[in-house]
């Protein structure tokens, strides 16, 4: 249930589901591996803060 709201969540925010597919997009061509892990990371944070929403936000 918690990662379907999430995904829920992210296709409420279109501009955030965007940033997120960039990010994972970035990742997966991005040549040096400690960089794919960061932008990972990032889309992973902003994931986390979606599923956190309650709703109605």
């Amino acid at each position: 249930m918690a990662r379907w709201w999430t995904e829920y969540a992210l296709t409420r925010d279109p501009r955030l589901d965007t940033r997120v597919s960039d990010l994972e997009d970035r990742a997966a061509e991005a040549d040096d591996t400690a960089e794919a892990h960061a932008l990972l990371e990032q889309a992973a944070h902003l994931r986390r803060e979606a599923g956190h929403t309650e709703p109605g936000q």
